[in-house]
């Protein structure tokens, strides 16, 4: 058996979630050698030949405590993926959310959602996807559209890592 490491996007995880319980999720289908669980999502490496394949074949898309898993290999963002704005967020929308909506378009693959400072409940977020002619389409759909209840900015990303501050 190989020693091979591959890294798991585990997506649509209740917000109780816990490490103990990924870890017996995911013990039946190889070494777990880390898992790092965020708000509704987690990173789960397994280890050992086909172990990762297994899991994403049984655990993708299956009911878990009400919820469809998302299951998937994680993959580093390529330096030419497209990175879209999406202002005027509502503080109820999650990076799940947002996954779920750009998904309808093309590969998504990153969100990374910031939560508004103390000035409003609005957020924003950046979604990271992986041809520029899904993201334009992505955009020329979205942006204006109400989602969550808020009227969505979508549009290009002009930043580089910069964030936008909170201004009154």
């Amino acid at each position: 058996m190989s020693g091979e490491n591959v890294k798991l996007f585990v997506g649509n995880l209740p917000l109780d979630a816990t490490h103990d319980e990924l870890n017996k999720l995911f013990a039946p289908y190889g070494e777990i050698n880390t898992c790092s669980l965020l708000r509704q999502y987690a990173f789960v490496t397994l280890k050992g030949e086909g172990a990762a394949d297994r899991a994403i074949r049984h655990l993708d898309g299956k009911e878990y405590r009400g919820r469809p898993l998302v299951v998937e290999e994680s993959r580093a963002r390529p330096p030419n993926s497209t990175k879209v704005f999406v202002g005027n967020l509502s503080a109820t929308c999650s990076a799940d959310d947002l996954h779920g909506l750009f998904s309808t378009f093309g590969r998504v693959l990153d969100c990374d959602k910031v939560k508004a400072r103390l000035c409003s409940n609005v957020g924003y977020a950046f979604v990271h996807m992986e041809r520029k002619e899904d993201a334009v389409t992505a955009i020329e759909a979205l942006n204006g559209t109400t989602f969550k209840g808020r009227q969505l900015a979508v549009e290009l990303s002009k930043t580089h890592g910069m964030v936008p501050v909170c201004v009154a």
